[in-house]
């Protein structure tokens, strides 16, 4: 009996990892539609290079929290670092699972592409061993990398999206 509750925690322990990644790409491609289609693009055309600046500027980053005397500052300063870093990097890995879903369905819509491609993703990055020490660090510093290759804070003179509804029409008041 005392091995079932250990198990059982795992399970949970992973089932909330899950959720947890799925639900933050998800709302990251809701939140940030042209942002995550032009991650999604730098995954596109340059996996690599996304992923080695990722490995190099989020490991440094790493490093640093973890070593703090490289940055200055107390420890809720390293923690708000550490947050920001973590959030960019979701952000970044939603370009990601936006790819693995247009080539699951390419005529769904953007939401859709990230849940089906986000389930694929956090499935891989949940796999006991492989998945959890090694794959989901790789891919929250790509993600990181791509973020910054993908500039999404420079303002896009683009159209809106193509899957954004139109604006509702005001309701007329009945006074």
């Amino acid at each position: 009996m005392f091995y079932t509750g250990i198990v059982l925690s795992i399970v949970a322990a992973h089932a909330a990892v899950f959720l947890i990644l799925l639900g933050h790409w998800v709302a990251a491609a809701g939140m940030f539609p042209q942002a995550t289609r032009s991650i999604t693009e730098v995954y596109e055309t340059r996996p690599l290079r996304a992923t080695l600046l990722g490995i190099f500027t989020y490991g440094i980053l790493v490093f640093a929290v973890i070593n703090q005397k490289i940055l200055p500052g107390g420890k809720g300063f390293l923690v708000l670092v550490w947050i920001i870093a973590l959030l960019v990097a979701l952000i970044g890995s939603t370009g990601l699972a936006l790819r693995i879903g247009r080539n699951l369905s390419s005529e769904a819509n953007l939401w859709q592409q990230a849940l089906r491609g986000g389930v694929m993703l956090a499935l891989v990055f949940i796999t006991p061993v492989l998945g959890s020490l090694f794959l989901l660090h790789i891919g929250l510093a790509s993600g990181f990398g791509a973020f910054l290759l993908a500039k999404p804070w420079r303002a896009s003179t683009g159209a809106l999206p193509q899957d954004v509804p139109p604006p509702v029409p005001a309701v007329p008041s009945l006074s």
